[in-house]
Order: structure tokens, then C-alpha cells, then sequence
């Protein structure tokens, strides 16, 4: 007879072990995306699928009554909103206009790194470090949803130049990528009245993070050839900046939620969705609409998110709480 049990104790323990090794497994795939390159570049299309992957499994975690608290809970909703669409892009148009202050194109480009909405990946770091995951979801949607209007409006104001937003575009990946795959994880976790948790949602957990690896992979091979062919010291400061943006959206973020009172897990679901960011979808809209050079901060903003997540959670949390 088919024996389940041997099949879940594996697959939980290869979930205890990639959250054990997070730190060395994002940066271990930004450099295979830039070694790679074109190689994998073509796989661009799955990224989709594997970010649906990663939000249906967070859904079956959640029940519509941890769905609806938060929404009911609109404080930690404004202060999401004063970090991300605030706070960060003040600090990036300041941080740019001291470094670059006649190199417009730059300045766009840091400005654009943090006037894009929160990154779906955000919810997987919130989960490793157990913050909330019906937060992070709803932060994730919210955020999109406000997107077609936050991010032209932020990088108009502080750039002072405009940029068209493919909202129709926008809003077909939100809904395959969060809205769906989110809706029908809590759908399941309803039905079953939880008991989805019992077996069936640790043993996907793994897969989140796999999925994550491929993500980071992918993404970085779409920018490795550009990256590395034209690579030279002027780059440094560049490179330097955008560390920096990713570096100080945690500490940021983290005691934004302190001062404001919020709990250990809200907090840290609030830290990762201000400090993380859809660069992808930044790189697509300087490509498009502005001079090549917009795209540096956001190649290397790229390079360095997963990695300096990696580094930030472990400076702000500890060690993981391995599930």
C-alpha cells in the first residue's frame, strides 16, 4: 500500500533545511542568473506561474477571517503606506539628487526603485520569519492595486518627468500572479476548515522556496548580459546607491512599526513588504520610457534585494524559526 507519511517527513525536512540556508540560497542565485544568462533568459514566462506557485501555497495558510481582520485593522494598512509610498521615495529622491545631482537619468532610476509597488516575494521572507501572512497578502494586493496611480504620480513628482503605466497589463499579472492563486488557497483552507494545514500545506512549503530560487534566476538573467558586457568603475557609485535603498528600507520599516505599536508579526510583515520591491516590473518601465541609463539603478537594485533581504532579516530577527 502507498505510504504518504515517508513522502511528508522528507518533504518537511527539505523545508526545515532551505529555510536554514536562505542566506547563501538568493545570492547563490543572482550569480547563476548572471553566469547563466541567455541560457535561461527564455524562461522569463514561468515567473508568472512560479510567483502563482508561491501565492496559492500562502493562501491555504489563510482563512477569509484572517483576511477580513486585517482589512478591519486599517493602522497597519497607513503605515505600509507611509513606508512604502512615502518614506522610501523621499529617501531615494534625496539619496540621488546628493550623489547624482545633474545626472537626471540616475536620479529617475533610483526614484523609480522605490516608487514600484511590493514584491510578491516578500510574503515568502515574512513567512520564513513568521509575520503575518494574511498581512502580507493583503499588503501585496493593496499595493498593486494602487500602483497604476502611485508609481507614474511619485516618479512625476520627484523626477520631474512622467511615465505611462500599462494598467491593463498590470492588473492581468496581479490577478493571475496574487488575486486568483491567493483566492483560491483561502477558498481550500475554508472548505476544509483548515485542516488543508495539517498535511497538505507544509508539504508545499519547499516548493515555495524553489520557486523563489527559479524567480531570482530568472529575473537576473534578463539583465545579465547588459550587466556584465558593459560593466566599468562608473558603475560603483551606482551599484553603491542602490545598496544602499535596499539596505535601509528594513531598519526603516522595522522600527516604523515599533514606534507605531504594532505586533511582532505585523511588524515584520510590513518591514518586508516596505524594503522589497517588483523590480522587475521597474526594469520593464525604464526600458520602455526612459534613457538607458534610468535602468542601471534598477539592474543592480536586481542584483542585490534577495541578498540583502537575506542579510537585513537575520540582522533584525535572528535566526529563523525553522517550521
Amino acid at each position: 500500500m502507498f505510504q504518504f507519511q515517508p513522502i511528508e517527513a522528507g518533504l518537511r525536512r527539505l523545508n526545515y533545511h532551505l529555510e536554514r540556508i536562505m542566506p547563501i540560497l538568493t545570492p547563490s542565485g543572482v550569480i547563476l542568473g548572471l553566469l547563466l544568462g541567455s541560457l535561461v533568459a527564455w524562461m522569463k514566462p514561468s515567473v508568472t506561474y512560479l510567483f502563482a506557485l508561491i501565492t496559492f501555497i500562502g493562501g491555504l495558510g489563510i482563512s477569509s477571517g484572517d483576511f477580513f481582520k486585517v482589512i478591519r485593522r486599517p493602522k497597519t494598512i497607513l503605515i505600509f503606506i507611509l513606508g512604502a509610498n512615502f518614506i522610501m521615495p523621499m529617501l531615494s529622491w534625496t539619496v540621488a539628487n546628493l550623489l547624482f545631482p545633474h545626472q537626471e537619468a540616475i536620479i529617475t532610476g533610483l526614484i523609480l526603485l522605490m516608487a514600484i509597488p511590493t514584491a510578491v516575494t516578500g510574503y515568502i521572507w515574512s513567512s520564513i520569519y513568521k509575520g503575518s501572512g494574511a498581512l502580507s497578502l493583503t499588503l501585496i494586493l493593496i499595493s498593486t492595486i494602487l500602483a497604476p496611480l502611485t508609481t507614474p504620480y511619485t516618479v512625476r513628482l520627484l523626477a520631474r518627468t512622467s511615465v505611462q503605466i500599462n494598467t491593463t497589463g498590470m492588473m492581468i499579472s496581479l490577478l493571475l500572479m496574487v488575486v486568483l492563486p491567493s483566492m483560491a488557497g483561502i477558498l481550500i483552507n475554508n472548505l476544509t476548515k483548515g485542516r488543508v494545514n495539517d498535511h497538505v500545506a507544509p508539504c508545499l512549503r519547499p516548493f515555495s522556496k524553489i520557486g523563489l530560487f527559479f524567480i531570482i534566476v530568472i529575473n537576473t538573467s534578463q539583465v545579465a548580459d547588459r550587466l556584465l558586457e558593459n560593466a566599468s568603475w562608473l558603475y560603483l557609485p551606482i551599484a553603491l546607491a542602490s545598496a544602499l535603498l535596499a539596505v535601509s528600507g528594513y531598519p526603516i520599516s522595522h522600527y516604523l512599526g515599533k514606534i507605531a505599536g504594532l505586533s511582532v508579526e505585523e511588524s515584520k510583515s510590513i518591514t518586508f513588504a516596505t524594503a522589497m520591491r517588483n523590480i522587475s516590473a521597474a526594469l520593464v518601465l525604464a526600458i520602455a520610457y526612459f534613457p538607458p541609463e534610468s535602468a542601471l539603478p534598477v539592474i543592480f537594485g536586481i542584483v542585490f534585494q534577495q541578498s540583502t533581504c537575506a542579510i537585513m532579516a537575520q540582522v533584525l530577527y535572528g535566526r529563523k524559526t525553522i517550521h
